[in-house]
């Protein structure tokens, strides 16, 4: 009985040793990426008409918006950086109040960051969005992120706002904001870029995750 049982240990003790020898082997060079199609790194360009930014149930509206970028395959798993944006801009822009001036500073690329990734769309956001915006006198800034999300089969890249991604209010000029802008407010911001690469082609780009 006692052999057996001897037996039985030494036999569960090297069973469980080479379960911990096999599992290193089993996830070794096991890397998640992210593959930007059909090159990498590539540049980039994207449209949007009716982009929208709405401040205290205000919403401020631009007839078109344009964007420019690199994309780039990238290892990782969640909050990969797969490309930047700079420049981006915004025309015909208005409001109740009147026109609506919005200028971004993209002297420090946006980043397009990735977080999720499902039968063809990757969910992510865009940081280090810097913007000022003048309506009538008033001059206020906009800082922080936006969420984002890319469609494989449309070439779209549409943004918004949430809970974890927002933007802020970050400075008010001394007067003539009162009403519209303070320090501290949300405002949310929404469009849909069509993407197509290169910059100025007609290829959607494609992310996938493996």
């Amino acid at each position: 009985m006692r052999n057996s049982l001897r037996k039985l240990a030494v036999a569960v003790g090297a069973g469980a040793a080479a379960v911990v020898l096999a599992a290193p082997a089993a996830t070794a060079g096991a890397t998640a990426l992210w593959t930007v199609g059909p090159n990498s790194p590539e540049t980039f360009s994207g449209s949007a008409t009716n982009a929208v930014l709405t401040l205290n149930s205000i919403p401020m509206t631009c007839s078109s918006s344009a964007a420019s970028g690199v994309l780039t395959s990238a290892s990782g798993t969640t909050n990969v950086q797969l490309g930047t944006i700079a420049p981006l801009t915004f025309s015909g822009c208005t409001s109740a109040f009147g026109v609506v001036t919005p200028t971004t500073d993209t002297s420090t690329p946006w980043r397009l960051v990735a977080n999720t990734y499902s039968a063809g769309v990757t969910s992510g956001y865009i940081d280090g969005v810097k913007a000022t915006i003048k309506v009538l006198t008033c001059t206020f800034s906009v800082t922080g992120r936006v969420a984002a999300t890319y469609t494989n089969s449309t070439g779209k890249l549409a943004v918004s706002n949430n809970a974890t991604y927002k933007l802020t209010v970050s400075a008010v000029s001394a007067s003539g904001c009162t009403g519209i802008a303070k320090v501290g407010d949300v405002p949310t911001f929404t469009a849909s870029y069509a993407a197509v690469t290169p910059a100025g082609g007609t290829v959607k780009p494609t992310i996938v995750y493996s």
